[in-house]
């Protein structure tokens, strides 16, 4: 079979069309095309300001924990008077109704810190899902990779649509289609010679990992799909490759 047989394309190993999670204006875009970014890096800022006001209320509404620390002291007093109160009754000098009314208080007040503690965790729950909600107005990278296109960078933009692109260029996918009679001879962890089109026009390597374990009836051939490392990202994505049928190590398996 001749080398045509053998071509693939050099692909990202990640791309991403990334829309903005709600609906909003842009405020501002963060990066530029061709620039690589880390994961997590903020792409593009929607107009936040009502839920940046939203998470502020939210926050003073947590913090405030007066009514806690007042019921809390009342508690501590409540349960000082219970004890005296007992030892009072033990020792003859105490009424039993003023013991009950005593234990009455107490429960009343536990009641009261309870309450003001399940209102601090409500307030801390609505904190944590103001600032989410915030998170959501900026678009962030999803993967360590390059910026190739900024579709929209003002105006309203909807969750439907992406507004900015990117892609992982530390490593290459490959995709050949093999003749069947090469099945078998092909390994997951081999490394094979291939040569790079235009603009690339040089002789590079590729790691097979993965061999597909199905024949296509139609064109006998088996899909593999090789691995080009890139982590100094000199080479770009979209040139074509070939197995370099010249290559000693392809003319071991058959090639």
């Amino acid at each position: 079979m001749p080398d045509e047989g053998f071509i693939g394309i050099a692909r990202p190993s990640e791309e991403a069309e990334l829309p903005p999670l709600v609906p909003g204006l842009i405020s501002t875009v963060l990066v530029t095309e061709g620039q690589y970014v880390s994961k997590g890096t903020p792409l593009i800022a929607l107009d936040d300001q009502v839920p940046r006001a939203r998470l502020q209320a939210a926050t003073v509404e947590a913090g405030l924990t007066g009514a806690l620390k007042r019921a809390q002291v009342d508690l501590r007093m409540a349960e000082s008077r219970l004890e005296r109160l007992r030892f009072a009754v033990q020792s003859g000098a105490g009424a039993v109704f003023e013991l009950e009314e005593a234990e009455s208080v107490v429960e009343q007040t536990r009641a009261v810190v309870q309450q003001q503690s399940d209102l601090l965790r409500a307030a801390e729950a609505n904190r944590q899902l103001a600032e989410a909600q915030l998170k959501q107005y900026t678009v962030h990278a999803p993967f360590d990779g390059v910026v190739t296109t900024i579709h929209q960078r003002s105006g309203m933009v909807e969750p439907s649509r992406p507004v900015v692109a990117i892609a992982n260029l530390n490593r290459l996918d490959v995709e050949l289609h093999l003749p069947s009679r090469l099945y078998g001879k092909i390994k997951t962890g081999q490394t094979l010679p291939l040569l790079a089109s235009s603009p690339v026009h040089q002789p590079i390597s590729g790691n097979v990992v993965s061999v597909s374990p199905v024949i296509n009836a139609a064109s006998d051939t088996f899909r593999c799909r090789l691995e080009i490392l890139n982590a100094n990202k000199l080479l770009p994505a979209g040139f074509t490759v070939r197995l370099d049928s010249s290559n000693k190590n392809v003319a071991t398996v058959g090639i």
